[in-house]
């Protein structure tokens, strides 16, 4: 999703050798390809793109309402206000209830200033369960960048040859039709599979790494398991804040549908 980078380009570039999921719906692959050309400022490419993926016979609804949203946001990054909202309003029109991000995007600020786009965003509507789990799936997508940054910087000082646990919160399968939810469960299914990807990645450059210089500094094997405890200290301590912060559905009073003013209000 074209934001404030909650998925930074660096991680979507270790995405391509990870497997699809057969579980699941899983559109993670393409969903990264055209976030690197977003990331390039390839935005009519990125367009296109995301036209393409819209077109293809096995694209949901949801994932149709979230590229025109993506649509929306690279014709703002472009300054093309007519087209970002036109392109909003089909997103909105296609069931897009993602009534958050527009309101922190950097390249939307100047279409919700715009009437006609106000008015767009103003017909977004979404219920209070479906908008208790947006939130939380938009901030555990940065608490998940967040562990695999942290987790490839402590890579750097580890003197063992042990991998790396990757603790990771488990996705939402409460049943919804809300396209901003879907969409964002896929943002998030993106994020873990390339902290995955990322810090293996890490682990192979550590332990070479550190293999070299114990042969050289003459590192002691108590060095290592000393190493390889701190490391599992770590990853039990994000266990633990994972499960913490883990999602509860919630109870809402009403499933009507509401504006995200009314909401954030209650």
């Amino acid at each position: 999703m074209f934001r404030t980078k909650v998925i930074s380009i660096f991680l979507l570039s270790f995405l391509a050798a990870v497997p699809v999921l057969a579980a699941q719906q899983d559109f993670t692959d393409e969903l990264m390809k055209l976030s690197e050309l977003t990331g390039h400022k390839q935005y009519r490419e990125a367009i296109d793109g995301y036209r393409k993926l819209e077109a293809q016979p096995r694209t949901p609804g949801w994932l149709k309402a979230g590229c025109e949203y993506e649509i929306a946001e690279l014709y703002a990054a472009m300054n093309d206000s007519d087209n970002a909202i036109a392109a909003l309003n089909r997103a909105v029109q296609l069931g897009y209830d993602d009534c958050l991000s527009p309101r922190t995007s950097e390249h939307l600020a100047s279409i919700l200033k715009n009437p006609k786009g106000a008015q767009v965003i103003g017909a977004m509507k979404i219920t209070e369960s479906d908008f208790h789990e947006l939130f939380w799936l938009k901030s555990e997508v940065q608490f998940a960048e967040h562990d695999a940054r942290m987790m490839i910087t402590e890579n750097m000082n580890r003197l063992d040859q042990q991998g790396t646990e990757i603790p990771q919160a488990q996705l939402p399968i409460r049943a919804t039709n809300s396209a901003g939810v879907l969409y964002w469960r896929q943002q998030l299914l993106l994020i873990q599979k390339a902290q995955i990807e990322y810090v293996n990645q890490s682990d192979q450059q550590r332990m070479v790494h550190a293999a070299t210089m114990g042969v050289i500094s003459g590192s002691s094997a108590s060095a290592a398991l000393e190493s390889a405890r701190q490391a599992h200290v770590r990853a039990e301590t994000r266990k633990a804040e994972i499960r913490k912060r883990a999602f509860v559905p919630s109870r809402p009073s009403s499933d009507q549908l509401k504006s995200c003013s009314e909401l954030a209000a209650g």
